[in-house]
């Protein structure tokens, strides 16, 4: 195949940035109008998409001819452009509804619909991933080259996304991926006849002209069918990579909102708007007018107490959201309060735009708020607290990274409470706040036994002398659920301190679960606490209450692998959502896989005898197999292990993707300058680099970030970025000197080692998640080095004998 004129180059970066940008935008939309399991589908459709092109070029050659490659391209591209914003259109259109959050009940019609979504979103990435393959196809002897382009437009689209995320909003990003696809036709025409160049720029023009007009007019917006979103007015949008923050007005309260409010308070609400992070997860934003008798009722709300014991703290408050642990803070007299929030549309929102409102809470004199990970800035920093506070703080939001792991949390981890400890003053505690249900408290079991284990391994001689739990109901009063609130002390809880809370609890009537020195009834918490073998009682435990570690950091995932579902426990909101979580990848595994076999392993089997041969050629598709599942093996856990060193899920994914895409792309650059003769032995040598480059960073990972973890933000990328260049280098090797070997042999077969590719990365991206949640991230690795080896193996004992053989 002859090499590519120019035109190809940078029609095939704006083709791979246009892909991965509308792959990312996705992961935010579909958390915002389903739910966030659904985020990891947008990988499984952009690499299948990639994966069925390859099939279709196999399929339709005469539709390809060498001699019009580049009226080809610019058609695909025009296609590519317009069925981004048409199938977008039609996607918010199909009646899939999980119930503004508050339902989690699949039915047979939803799977349907579920699989009508995916259909329908899959032909944008199926016309980009053929501007690829059809690229890589036709000139496979600057595969090395053409591949370039193809990482570097890849990687600079996550950039682009997460930036273009912040400035335009949901729908108008995807408008914007139609302009950026339209401009790679524009590209591609430019060697084609002058009725594409004409139509590409009409296709061009015709989607700036929808993406300005939308500006304006927003006849095009991401809404939910139900919650706020279809009965509120929305007061305050903002987009960003991490979320889409929303505040509506929230006037049906009959008393002042509080997570767990004391029913012996009675007054009315001063007024509070409500903060939600993509729908779902909210944050009140309460009214103040400085004077503190508007805001007496904080003193009756259950996550207060600690303040009870710790007159003039200085306080470290996790997600801060929109100030109401700010305001208890100043009443109760803080002398310092920081809070750390990682969106900054979050402080955004409560600071600036609705500053007057809450008084400006932000701005108060000893109060400091910083956009950053709660944990991250912990361990950039050395000052010691008298109380670390933390009310309900999760999300029910994907991050960008957050596709990849089902929702990881670093903050419920037994290292984050380590930090945590090292943190505290000698009479500092930990305020922990988790919803408590009666029939199966397990959200609140899981944290005291994370609080446990944190203070054993700092050797505290007897940690339930350590720990005061109390829930905000009253064994008098009939009730199914309520919220428990964990006290975790640096050094032991005085008499005088438990005879304070208990005394407190039963004026405001709360119940104490467990205090030192305190008989009671028997309940889970206490049961667990006084337990003479605590991880006896975890194991024996019908749900996962397990300690959360940095390599299995899934604190709300509560089903243990492989275990059936418990209808008993279907009235627990958690329950059912670690049900759902799991049951939603098993389903997009499942849908993926079915589609990849419709449209990339079907036509194999069905026209192997062709001009593919199984015997022949089918190492050269586990090889190509090998490779993409390998990749996204490495992928994910580099991005789980960097969201806490960078302090943000959105860095760790545009830095982890950056600097893999890029450094793929100068290896597979490098790879071109390889004469054919010595592309076996080239193979040979980076694949055997990598292996002993992924064994050596497994090694020395951990050390490293935490040498690092106080430099400035800046320098940690930088480290990050160099860390993972020399891994990206050679992984981006392999592909192009493999598609060049074999292109030179048969290149028949090319389009299929294209697809094998993508199929293997699709289930690669979804075992990367099962792998995690049941083995943590640490085998994850572990199997993608196995991955690639293999893939060494092939070279080594098939190809080479082949090679020696002709």
């Amino acid at each position: 195949m002859r090499n590519p004129r120019f035109f190809v180059l940078p029609g095939v970066f704006l083709t791979t940035m246009a892909i991965l940008t509308l792959e990312v935008s996705l992961t935010r939309i579909f958390s915002v109008l389903m739910w966030y399991h659904f985020a990891f589908m947008a990988i499984s459709l952009a690499l299948l998409g990639s994966g069925a092109a390859g099939v279709w070029l196999y399929l339709f050659p005469h539709l390809f001819p060498a001699e019009r490659t580049p009226a080809r391209l610019a058609l695909l591209a025009m296609l590519f452009a317009a069925a981004i914003v048409t199938c977008f259109t039609l996607y918010l259109r199909i009646p899939f509804d999980m119930g503004g959050g508050s339902s989690f009940t699949f039915a047979w019609k939803d799977w349907g619909w579920l699989a009508l979504i995916y259909l329908v979103l899959a032909v944008p990435f199926l016309l980009g991933g053929a501007v690829v393959a059809l690229a890589l196809s036709h000139f496979s002897l600057a595969a090395g080259q053409i591949y370039f382009y193809d990482l570097v437009g890849a990687s600079l689209g996550c950039i682009v996304s997460i930036a273009a995320l912040s400035w335009f909003g949901g729908a108008n990003v995807v408008l914007l991926v139609g302009v950026i696809a339209a401009a790679a036709a524009i590209c591609f025409a430019l060697e084609a006849s002058r009725s594409y160049q004409i139509a590409s720029a009409a296709v061009f023009l015709g989607l700036l002209g929808l993406l300005l007009s939308n500006q304006q007019n927003e006849w095009l917006e991401v809404r939910a069918r139900s919650g706020y979103d279809a009965d509120r007015q929305v007061l305050y949008e903002r987009w960003n990579a991490l979320s889409r923050v929303t505040v509506y007005e929230d006037p049906y309260w009959l008393q002042p909102f509080g997570w767990g409010l004391s029913p012996t308070y009675v007054g009315p609400d001063p007024g509070h708007h409500l903060l939600l992070i993509d729908g779902k997860a909210g944050t009140p934003i309460q009214w103040w007018d400085g004077q503190w008798s508007t805001i007496d009722f904080l003193r009756y709300d259950l996550t207060s107490l600690a303040y009870y014991l710790l007159p003039e703290a200085n306080v470290f408050i996790i997600g801060p959201g929109g100030g109401r642990d700010v305001l208890t803070g100043l009443l109760f007299g803080a002398r310092q309060i920081t809070g750390v929030e990682l969106n900054p549309a979050i402080i955004e929102a409560a600071r600036y735009h609705f500053g007057d409102y809450t008084g400006y809470v932000y701005e108060q004199p000893g109060v400091t708020v910083a956009i950053e990970d709660a944990r991250t800035y912990l361990a950039r920093h050395d000052t010691q607290y008298d109380l670390i506070q933390a009310s309900l703080i999760d999300t029910w939001a994907a991050s960008s990274a957050g596709a990849f792991a089902l929702s990881e949390n670093g903050l419920y981890t037994r290292e984050a409470f380590l930090t945590y400890y090292d943190r505290l003053t000698p009479g500092g505690m930990v305020s922990f706040s988790r919803w408590y249900f009666i029939a199966d408290p397990t959200e609140t079991l899981r944290l005291v036994a994370l609080g446990m284990d944190a203070w054993q391994q700092k050797q505290v001689a007897n940690p339930a002398d350590h720990i005061v739990v109390i829930a905000n109901f009253s064994q008098n009063r009939s009730a199914t659920e309520g919220l428990a609130t964990m006290l975790l002390k640096k050094s032991p809880f005085t008499a005088a301190e438990v005879a304070e809370l208990v005394a407190l609890a039963e004026s405001m009537e709360f119940t104490v679960l467990h205090a030192p020195g305190i008989p009671l009834e028997n309940n889970p918490v206490h049961a667990l606490i006084a337990a003479a073998n605590m991880n006896q009682v975890i194991r024996s435990y019908r749900l996962n209450i397990a300690p959360p570690t940095d390599n299995q950091p899934f604190f709300f995932n509560f089903v243990r692998p492989g275990s059936p579902a418990t209808p008993s426990l279907n009235e627990n909101p958690a329950y059912r959502a670690s049900v759902e979580a799991n049951r939603v990848l098993r389903g997009v595994l499942i849908i993926s896989t079915l589609f990849t076999g419709l449209f990339i392993v079907g036509p194999l089997l069905l026209r192997r005898g062709r001009d593919l041969s199984l015997s022949q050629h089918g190492s050269y598709l586990l090889y190509f197999g090998a490779l993409g599942a390998g990749f996204m093996l490495v992928e994910v856990p580099f991005i789980q292990r960097l969201t806490l060193y960078l302090g943000s899920p959105t860095y760790a994914l545009a830095v982890v993707l950056f600097a893999l895409l890029l450094s793929g792309g100068i290896g597979s650059l490098s790879s071109q300058q390889v004469p054919p003769g010595l592309m076996l032995s080239r193979l040979r040598g980076v694949l055997l680099a990598l292996l002993a480059i992924i064994g050596l960073q497994l090694l020395l990972l951990t050390p490293i970030l935490t040498l690092t973890q106080q430099w400035p933000l800046g320098v940690r990328i930088g480290v990050a970025v160099l860390f993972i260049f020399p891994a990206g280098f050679m992984m981006g090797q392999p592909f192009p000197l493999g598609l060049r070997w074999i292109g030179g042999r048969d290149a028949a077969v090319t389009p299929w080692l294209w697809a094998i590719n993508g199929a293997t990365s699709v289930v690669g991206s979804a075992m990367a998640t099962i792998l995690a949640l049941q083995f943590g991230f640490y085998a994850v690795s572990l199997v993608g080095v196995l991955c690639y080896g293999a893939a060494l193996a092939l070279v080594l004992w098939l190809w080479s004998g082949r090679a020696a053989a002709a």
